[in-house]
């Protein structure tokens, strides 16, 4: 029957095909663009879909400065049409940064491990970067010499007027001369100020402060206490009120037209530019430092974070001055409507039609069935998706994949594509919760083969104990997989079968895999559609969940259909 359909819908989109005079076939390697923004310039140049997320981030009036968002939301992207479309643009490459130079310091690693709060430091670190990124960008600092020349120069005609604006210079004429070097070098030098800072502040060398510091030291704890005293009095007085006055100095007399915006980008935060403890010390101390450039009006600071990332920075990083509430609007969480997805999809298509035949506008409707089991194909494609474009992207590529040299992808087509659609959101998922969920392909194996929708209290104990038996015994008490850890204590009778669900459905929640339907009076909730997750409490064993459409077919998952 969905064969016929699909056939008579061929015939339609034929007779659509030669209303419009086009005698269109899909060509092989035909594509709507690529998954990662890095390698789609083409497509995103002629096809980017406005949300209204661009025009609030070039506005240097909006706080919102940190693009946090799932993989595959356009985080990227909008990185890309900034830096394309400003005139005035820095990109920074965590990468390029050096800042292994930090964890193979003989000092940073070893005051990480002794306690000592390097917060400040790092702070400095980046506000040490983007003051020199900025100067150079806007004095063309291109060789020593005219930045030589620029220093002195600057430094004749500003006179100190005030204690801030001497602290400012004097912070000029420690660094101007090296403002030239590679944005590397400035990593290189902060942090081999500091360790000369400890060395003459303390009277102790590098060694002396392993011989103290370090685990297994025979030193008295009260020398261990004095050591630690010092060192962090030596980081706490180093020169943040220096910069902070070099900030007043940029906003007062350097960035002073509105008609001239900087733009300092970085990108691809979540990959893995330094060891990850001190990666996200570091990215801490970035949404600090982004937050205090606010005061330099003409000056903008963006940065795209993952949100399992931006999540991780909190739960890892928090203390008393570190609270999430107090930076929410720095963050622009990226959301797409049904009416921006569409619209980002039909210029894809027609990009792909014009490219090979013709200018004339072509849509989805052109190129794909009306109705998929009574459903229109628009509604289908979408709830197979958590309405991000990259699995827009991947669907569709995988249709036009298995309809080559034809005039339209028939329905067949689609359902084939599935199959290996659901499989490869699989593997994007395990590797995008890798640091949250690092087994999450073995704990789908206790929903493999059931229904859409189930209560809670349908998964038996019988599947609950294989599962634990099998995988849990092995991972022991002390895994990084919190599912794995609540299945040893299952076993070991630490807490109730109930209380393992619980866990697993927070994480396949979390993931988007499940919705929850708590109870009779709520509604369904979503994890990516930015709905508050359920207390532990909410979740109960007559509680339903719903599994997402997207891993139906590589999960086996049973439908009404």
């Amino acid at each position: 029957m969905l064969l016929e359909r699909g056939n008579k819908l061929g015939i339609t989109m034929c007779k659509k095909e030669n209303l419009s005079g086009i005698n269109y076939r899909i060509r092989k390697n035909a594509s709507i663009g690529e998954s990662e923004a890095e390698f789609d310039s083409l497509f995103l140049t002629t096809c980017f879909t406005e949300t209204g997320d661009l025009e609030t981030l070039i506005d240097c009036s909006s706080p919102h400065r940190i693009i946090v968002g799932r993989t595959g939301t356009g985080k990227s992207a909008l990185i890309y049409k900034i830096n394309q479309e400003e005139e005035n643009v820095i990109e920074i490459k965590p990468e390029a940064l050096s800042l292994n130079y930090l964890a193979n310091s003989d000092i940073i690693p070893l005051l990480e491990k002794a306690g000592i709060k390097l917060d400040i430091f790092y702070t400095l670190l980046w506000r040490h970067v983007f003051t020199v990124e900025l100067l150079k960008k806007k004095f063309k600092l291109t060789n020593e010499d005219n930045t030589k020349n620029w220093a002195n120069s600057l430094l004749s005609i500003l006179k100190a007027k005030d204690k801030a604006k001497e602290r400012a210079l004097s912070y000029l004429r420690d660094w101007g001369n090296k403002f030239w070097q590679e944005t590397e070098y400035r990593v290189k030098e902060i942090t081999q100020k500091l360790e000369e800072n400890i060395n003459t502040d303390i009277g102790v060398t590098s060694e002396d402060l392993k011989l103290v510091l370090q685990s297994g030291s025979k030193a008295s704890e009260e020398k261990k206490y004095e050591v630690k005293h010092k060192v962090q009095k030596v980081i706490n007085s180093i020169q943040i009120k220096e910069l902070s006055d070099v900030l007043t100095f940029l906003a007062d007399e350097v960035f002073t037209d509105p008609q001239k915006k900087y733009y300092i980008l970085i990108d691809k935060l979540d990959e893995n530019w330094v060891e990850d403890n001190l990666r996200l010390r570091l990215i801490r101390a970035l949404i600090e430092t982004i937050k205090t450039f606010r005061c330099v009006p003409n000056v903008k600071i963006i940065i795209a974070l993952r949100l399992d990332l931006i999540q991780r920075v909190f739960e890892k990083t928090k203390d008393g001055s570190f609270q999430e509430d107090k930076y929410q609007s720095l963050f622009l969480y990226l959301r797409w409507s049904k009416s921006n997805l569409v619209e980002l999809l039909d210029k894809r298509i027609g990009q792909l039609v014009s490219e090979q035949y013709t200018s004339k506008s072509i849509k989805h409707k052109d190129l794909f069935p009306n109705l998929i089991n009574k459903t229109e194909f628009i509604d289908y494609l979408l709830t197979r998706t958590f309405y991000r474009p990259r699995d827009i992207i991947t669907f569709v590529n995988e249709c036009l994949k298995l309809s080559e040299g034809k005039g339209y992808v028939h329905v067949e087509a689609i359902r084939k594509a599935e199959i290996e659609y659901s499989a490869q959101r699989i593997d994007s998922l395990t590797f995008e919760w890798f640091n949250h969920y690092p087994d999450l392909e073995k704990y789908l194996t206790l929903i493999e083969r059931m229904n859409s929708k189930f209560k809670l209290n349908t998964i038996t104990k019988e599947k609950i104990d294989s599962f634990a038996l099998t995988y849990a015994v092995e991972e022991g008490p002390h895994s990084s997989d919190p599912v794995m850890r609540a299945a040893y204590a299952y076993l070991d009778g630490g807490i109730s079968q109930h209380k393992f669900i619980i866990t697993l459905t927070i994480a396949l929640y979390n993931i988007g895999i499940f919705g929850i339907k708590p109870d009779s009076f709520t509604g369904i909730l979503w994890s990516y559609l930015d709905t508050r997750p359920p207390t532990e409490g909410q979740i109960k064993p007559t509680s339903s969940v719903f599994v997402h459409p997207m891993v139906w077919s590589r999960l086996g998952i049973i439908t009404d259909n």
